[in-house]
């Protein structure tokens, strides 16, 4: 298959508002310096990468008012903030691997079927997933949100530590943990567009 992450025509389809698009940078670092860690093949952290640079791509059609807002969401608004990982998915099954397509769709399903937009379980969560879904909890817990500052990376392992089994993958937590403890600098340096579209050379 031809390498996606060099075209003009990609790269264009990822522009995203700084926001989200500075969210999905960090998480790819995150993710892939985790599936680094874990020792997981080439084709899989190339598919975690971008997956992880568009997972929230969906939010581009969500009301900025919503994305935007200080306090918690209504039961009301959270339908709608709920509707972006299916919105994602649309955008991106057209122009990405199917893999890719499937973390953008699945990236808030938790492994105790309490997630969303399709409430999968455990076994029809794949590791891509898996590795997305860690490290963009982590970024949220970790960065300034409109909702709440950022809070320090030991509260954000303690809070991953305490859902694994429910909403998190045991062993994603694990490299995660092994990845702060190693090279805590490595997850707040900047990244730039192509460090993030090649990740696996930038986290090797």
């Amino acid at each position: 298959m031809n390498d996606p992450y060099t075209t003009p025509s990609l790269e264009q389809r990822l522009h995203q508002p700084h926001d989200v698009e500075s969210h999905g940078l960090r998480t790819a670092r995150i993710a892939v310096a985790v599936a680094t860690m874990m020792q997981l093949d080439t084709d899989t952290i190339s598919t975690i990468a971008l997956a992880s640079r568009v997972h929230d791509i969906g939010k581009t059609h969500i009301d900025p008012l919503l994305l935007d807002k200080p306090g918690p969401l209504t039961s009301k608004e959270w339908v709608e903030m709920r509707k972006h990982p299916q919105i994602g998915y649309d955008m991106v099954k057209g122009w990405v691997d199917e893999k890719i397509a499937r973390v953008v769709l699945a990236h808030h399903e938790r492994l105790d079927g309490t997630g969303y937009p399709n409430k999968l379980t455990a076994p029809d969560i794949d590791l891509p997933t898996r590795v997305v879904h860690v490290a963009d909890a982590f970024d949220a817990i970790t960065s300034a949100r409109p909702y709440q500052p950022a809070l320090p990376v030991d509260h954000a392992v303690s809070e991953l530590a305490a859902n694994v089994g429910t909403q998190f993958d045991g062993d994603c937590v694990e490299a995660l943990v092994a990845v702060v403890e190693h090279n805590r600098i490595a997850l707040t340096s900047p990244v730039g567009v192509t460090a993030a579209m090649g990740f696996a050379a930038v986290a090797g």
